[in-house]
């Protein structure tokens, strides 16, 4: 298990020391004036933002359920599913793209990987209008 001397920002002195991010990590991630999004390793939706309720299509019933279930287009399952093989094959650089799921909304996307202990465990999708 990660310690808090393991982690990077403890390492790479960007976090006062002693201090433990995860004490304020869920008011950053409501209030980040974008919309975030988490899926596990599996594409299993785990967590959005209240940004993404209100610019973005996320309801609660997304909650548990797989993203192949909510996307729009057909040919967005093999590209997700073409980005997620990138991080289970070890990418750790962000994806971007644009998209347009709405029609005439544009939507700049970047999809990390999430890594504990060296292991994908999931995705972080941040989303701006």
């Amino acid at each position: 298990m990660t310690t808090h001397a393991d982690l990077t920002e403890v390492s790479d002195q960007r976090i006062v020391a002693d201090w433990a991010l995860s004490e304020w990590a869920d008011r950053l991630l409501e209030q980040a004036g974008l919309g975030v999004t988490i899926v596990d390793r599996h594409g299993t939706v785990m967590y959005y933002n209240k940004w993404a309720s209100e610019h973005l299509d996320r309801q609660s019933d997304y909650l548990g359920h797989s993203v192949h279930e909510r996307h729009r287009r057909k040919i967005t399952n093999p590209r997700f599913d073409a980005m997620l093989k990138l991080f289970v094959d070890g990418r750790i650089e962000p994806v971007s793209y644009v998209a347009r799921p709405y029609g005439k909304t544009t939507i700049l996307v970047t999809v990390s990987p999430i890594r504990i202990d060296g292991e994908l465990v999931g995705l972080d999708r941040k989303s701006v209008v």
